[in-house]
């Protein structure tokens, strides 16, 4: 059959083939398909993550005041540079006896946890870290006592020893779960 729109007049292609035959449908590459659905799915994950991830932390409890932990209340009753305080580990120094790395200091945390709960309140020191920015979340190198576990109406006192950076900001106190206690910037600033 010829077409007469067509200028060469050919023939359409379909009359070409034989009747017998299907015509052959163009395909689309894969790669074609694939890239797209990779980005789109790439890009809906990265959304995901940031919605999930980027959720506010609720600020630290004030210097000073008290945060609500299992079992009772905890509060830092002080924060005490060790290369000014000339305190002295009452037993086991010997992880304080290591030069401070450049760039750091120690500071001694004097925390007070009450048992307010009938069941009391349990401590482990290694449950305690400082987070903040430029920390790493450094962990106690020293702590008097390592772990206690105090009944109702009782109070432990404890001391826990961290090496910081000198350029770290907004450090927080915190045992890895709900409790985050301000540190203040009375011990050192960003510039020392």
């Amino acid at each position: 059959m010829v077409f007469p729109w067509w200028s060469d007049n050919t023939t359409c292609m379909a009359q070409q083939l034989d009747d017998r035959r299907v015509i052959p449908r163009r395909t689309v590459p894969r790669h074609r398909i694939l890239v797209p659905a990779v980005l789109v799915a790439a890009m809906a994950g990265g959304a995901a993550w940031l919605l999930t991830n980027s959720v506010e932390e609720e600020p630290p409890v004030m210097l000073g005041a008290s945060d609500t932990v299992d079992g009772g209340i905890a509060r830092i009753n002080g924060i005490l540079p060790l290369e000014s305080d000339g305190w002295e580990p009452p037993a086991n120094g010997a992880a304080l006896e290591a030069a401070v790395p450049d760039g750091a200091h120690r500071v001694r945390v004097l925390l007070e946890l009450t048992a307010l709960e009938p069941d009391g309140i349990s401590f482990r020191a290694s449950d305690y870290f400082i987070d903040g920015l430029g920390t790493g979340e450094p962990r106690v190198i020293w702590a008097s006592p390592s772990s206690h576990a105090a009944q109702q109406g009782e109070s432990i006192d404890a001391t826990l020893v961290f090496e910081i950076p000198n350029q770290a900001l907004a450090l927080v106190l915190s045992d890895g779960g709900e409790t985050r206690l301000s540190l203040g910037t009375e011990h050192h600033t960003a510039a020392q």
